[in-house]
């Protein structure tokens, strides 16, 4: 049910998400069926399973694992299904429940395994937004990998720009039970008096107070470095040399291509590079490889790159950037071109070059 589903057929907008989550690293998918109240008859389960077949084999050929997909009935209008507590519609809950005993849209995004935190790696901190208080700076942001401590001294790229950690300030969880995904709380190691072991919240322990781990999103104040050199999309890691990123203009990359393309690709093609919050013109330099994603057929130093295809090739953007191959920094790595407000194509950085 609704607009990514009609008349039989699965949508594009519908097929282009899927490529596109598929290609930036996420593993995990829900697919809320929604509008299934309006189906004929209302929450058809005919309905739910012609859908479900004929989208569940376009996520395998995208290299979903059918273990790693789940499909969740629901009503956006009147919530059935959404999450446990809403009573606006029992009818619709009872003919739901007449063939449906799985998770809600809730319990489903609840159930899905945490990705692991890089600690080991080298600090990547991405700004998101920032404020001058006085003399210092505040920036906003998520820790992508590794941990920052106040007093640490840090370096700001890809201005280049050093600068000293003065204060670090995370969010609290709303609710009492901490998300998987936050380090708001943490279990106890200590037994509690024979009772359950109960969770340790995070500003209870004094060595986390003025430090933030991977997955943290944090507010941290800088000194000894101008407002006016910081922007969103600048990336803050460690002084030391060994532990600095990469700030090139030119790299090698995979990449994914669109199903659907207004006008194929062609080395010397002009696109927009978008990266977290950077938008940057870009340049296709070479076409290495290609391979037709339906038949498998590879072929080398193609003319053109078609939809449906993937393929190897090298980009130069127009300005000096932070990039990472995408096996050392996720966050980093992964990207989009765009072209004419349309998503052409999504890729992972395999080689930063020169």
């Amino acid at each position: 049910g609704g607009e990514g589903f009609s008349n039989g057929r699965m949508g594009g907008q519908t097929r282009e998400h899927i490529v596109l989550s598929r290609g930036l690293g996420v593993n995990q998918l829900v697919v809320a069926i929604n509008k299934l109240d309006a189906a004929e008859p209302p929450w058809s389960k005919d309905r739910f399973d012609h859908i479900k077949s004929t989208i569940l084999p376009f996520l395998l050929a995208n290299n979903f694992k059918p273990k790693q997909v789940r499909f969740v009935p629901v009503s956006g209008l009147t919530g059935v299904n959404v999450a446990k507590d809403c009573q606006e519609d029992k009818e619709g809950w009872k003919a739901l429940k007449s063939w449906y005993d799985g998770p809600t849209l809730i319990e489903a995004l609840d159930s899905f395994n945490p990705p692991k935190r890089e600690f080991e790696k080298p600090m990547r901190l991405i700004v998101t937004d920032v404020s001058s208080e006085g003399k210092n700076v505040t920036v906003r942001g998520r820790v992508v990998q590794g941990f920052i401590r106040a007093s640490d001294n840090v370096m700001v790229f890809p201005v280049g720009d050093e600068a000293s950690v003065v204060r670090i300030e995370r969010g609290k969880a709303a609710r009492e039970e901490a998300s998987p995904y936050s380090f708001a709380s943490l279990p106890s190691t200590k037994p509690n008096n024979g009772e359950e072991n109960k969770s340790l919240d995070v500003e209870d322990i004094p060595e986390m107070q003025n430090c933030a781990l991977a997955g943290d999103t944090v507010e941290v104040m800088l000194s000894g470095i101008d407002a006016m050199r910081l922007s969103p999309g600048c990336v803050i890691c460690h002084r030391h040399p060994s532990l600095r990123p990469h700030v090139k203009r030119r790299f090698q990359a995979k990449l994914v291509v669109m199903d659907r393309l207004a006008v194929p690709i062609i080395r010397g093609s002009q696109m927009l590079f978008h990266m977290h919050s950077i938008d940057v013109p870009a340049v296709l330099n070479k076409l290495l490889e290609s391979t037709n994603r339906a038949s498998g057929v590879t072929r080398s130093n193609p003319r053109v790159l078609p939809g449906g295809s993937s393929a190897t090739v090298e980009i130069t953007v127009n300005e000096r950037l932070v990039l990472e191959e995408y096996n050392e920094c996720r966050s980093l790595g992964r990207f989009v071109l765009r072209r004419g407000g349309d998503t052409v194509a999504v890729g992972l950085i395999d080689k930063v070059l020169s």
